[in-house]
């Protein structure tokens, strides 16, 4: 998967000020790129760089090929936005746990302590989770639902960790057996 940081990048907050007029172009590894302009409501003059290859406006171009573009028409992810399919387990469980901690902190913000330790699984902090006053109730049940898979996800994902660790472990003290039989047999 290409991301964003693979390439050399263009952004106008580092030659905005080199810029005297819009009919400037700016250069960058032999390629010449346009600029445009736009008028915020506060005033002012706001410039962006024209992309090549679509035409509309952006803050940051990337020299993909030996091609000027933007991250949509380069294909190009941060690095942040990789499925989360091909990361490994251990990654893919602190996702979850960070979006179960983000989940459970907006239903109840004043018990964040709770939910950033290792309490967080245990079903005795469910009963931090009392209806906020003024949420729907159907909104209620949806928040504790999803933060329910959350919780699933994440058990599931420590149990395929801790089965890894011990098929490492027993490889490791099958080893360590391996090498004290030699030991032992050079002994003799």
């Amino acid at each position: 998967m290409r991301t964003v940081t693979d390439y050399k990048q263009l952004n106008i907050k580092n030659v905005v000020s080199n810029i005297h007029s819009v009919k400037d172009c700016v250069r960058f590894n032999d390629h010449k790129v346009k600029l445009t302009t736009t008028f915020p409501n506060y005033g002012g003059v706001r410039y962006w760089l024209v992309c090549p290859v679509c035409g509309k406006r952006k803050g940051t171009l990337y020299d993909v090929k030996s091609v000027m573009a933007c991250r949509n028409c380069a294909k190009l992810y941060y690095p942040l936005q990789e499925n989360i399919v091909q990361r490994d387990s251990v990654s893919q469980f602190l996702y979850y746990d960070r979006l179960l901690s983000k989940a459970r902190t907006e239903l109840n913000p004043k018990f964040e302590w709770a939910f950033s330790s290792y309490l967080r699984y245990e079903p005795i902090t469910l009963s931090l989770h009392n209806k906020p006053k003024g949420m729907h109730w159907s909104t209620y049940n949806n928040k504790i639902e999803h933060i329910d898979k959350l919780i699933n996800k994440a058990l599931l994902l420590s149990r395929v960790i801790n089965i890894g660790k011990q098929k490492n472990a027993d490889e490791i003290s099958k080893q360590y057996d391996a090498i004290l039989s030699e030991q032992q047999t050079y002994i003799k």
